[in-house]
């Protein structure tokens, strides 16, 4: 069940770049199975960050943190586990894809839907050091 909540938090960080140009930052929302997840992701240029809390149905809350790329439509997040998703976006508040599970071989297909726009953690998010990084 784990793995398959952290499936659902990738795959919503995965889902927020609209475009590379495009300002992607913002509040995600899915639900899989019962589960509720929220995904707040910041962009900064190509480089994607987020920090995704998963709600069982059981009322159970995981937290797990997310780094990716945007290049142009196209999508890839990644879990430090080596879980990721790729996938596309579907519109300015629309994306859908596929969350691959390392260990267990399996792939979920996935959709979210941003509900806010811009900053969505007041100063915004503590990207890790060193990312995005610097050239």
């Amino acid at each position: 069940m784990r793995a398959f909540l952290l499936a659902i938090a990738m795959l919503l960080v995965a889902l927020t770049p609209a475009l590379a140009q495009a300002d992607v930052t913002g509040l995600w929302v899915a639900e899989f199975f019962g589960n509720k997840v929220e995904c707040n992701l910041e962009q900064r240029g190509q480089f994607l960050y987020g920090v995704a809390t998963v709600t069982t149905r059981t009322g159970e809350s995981n937290t797990y943190h997310l780094a990716g790329l945007v290049d142009g439509k196209h999508i890839r997040a990644l879990h430090g586990s080596g879980n990721y998703f790729e996938g596309e976006i579907q519109g300015e508040d629309k994306a859908s894809g596929t969350f691959f599970l390392i260990k267990s071989g399996q792939s979920i297909a996935m959709q979210a839907e941003r509900t806010k726009r811009g900053q969505t953690v007041p100063g915004g998010l503590q990207w890790p050091p060193g990312y995005p990084p610097s050239n």
